[in-house]
């Protein structure tokens, strides 16, 4: 455990970035349990809040411009291919289209929030032609409130995190067995 511990501490930064990128990129991944714990660790004096929350709103940043570029070069085919993966494939092209009518950039904003729509908003704002300065402003605001929420919770919290983090170790086997059972049955 203390290996663990030593490599997060010493390549925290670099390893939320690339976690936040794969998720932003759709990998089926969440980012929620790291920036968390990215928080609890600056609440805790192990990591600078400030970098915990511009490296993986850079790194997200990163993966969405790549899916604006390929939304504004490719089309609606890119955004067929994410819905074609997505739980309800149907509606999926529709609902993000639809949601993007309404709202315009500022789904950018809160797409990060929204399962699936954080994957189908950016191709879709370099489909429609959005100009990239446009987006990348609403995208890292997007980001930011994202990244920020966590982290901060993290680090407000950091204290009752280390708690529970201390006893799912002592628990071991034993907790990890009780929450598949639980998933299970």
């Amino acid at each position: 455990m203390d290996e663990t511990l030593h490599f997060v501490l010493q390549h925290g930064y670099a390893l939320l970035a690339v976690w936040v990128f794969a998720e932003q990129f759709g990998f089926p991944i969440s980012s929620i349990p790291i920036l968390l714990a990215a928080g609890a660790l600056a609440g805790s004096g192990n990591m600078v809040l400030a970098a915990a929350v511009i490296c993986p709103v850079a790194a997200s940043m990163a993966a969405d411009t790549i899916w604006y570029e390929i939304g504004r070069r490719k089309g609606s085919r890119v955004l067929k291919v994410i819905c074609r993966i997505s739980l309800e494939p149907d509606s999926c092209v529709r609902n993000t289209e639809s949601h993007f009518a309404r709202r315009g950039a500022t789904t950018l904003v809160v797409a990060k929030f929204i399962p699936g729509l954080s994957i189908a908003a950016p191709p879709l704002s370099g489909m429609l032609g959005m100009r990239l300065s446009r987006f990348l402003l609403f995208d890292g605001a997007g980001a930011v409130a994202y990244v920020g929420s966590f982290a901060v919770l993290g680090y407000a919290f950091s204290r009752q995190l280390e708690e529970i983090a201390q006893v799912a170790l002592r628990l071991g086997m034993g907790l990890l067995v009780t929450l598949v059972a639980g998933v299970i049955f």
